[in-house]
């Protein structure tokens, strides 16, 4: 099961939810409840880990800091 928790203030009454592609041809069931500030998630600063399914599917091939191209493909200057 998906679960897509979030805190959000309303905009005129309203609140809109960019919800992700796997949710599109579900039913949902949305349950809406004000949340106490003893509630909200605390930010940990820990940074949140790609799926274990990504690993190796990207490599560094070249020098990041290297010209992409040789100076010679350059001709601006003449």
């Amino acid at each position: 099961m998906d679960a897509l928790r979030l805190i959000a203030k309303p905009h005129n009454h309203q609140l809109v939810i960019d919800l992700p592609p796997s949710m599109d041809d579900c039913l949902l069931e949305v349950i809406v409840l004000p949340a106490r500030a003893d509630q909200l998630p605390a930010m940990s600063g820990r940074r949140r880990r790609p799926s274990p399914m990504l690993a190796g599917t990207v490599g560094l091939k070249e020098d990041l800091l290297a010209a992409a191209v040789p100076e010679t493909d350059w001709d601006a200057l003449h």
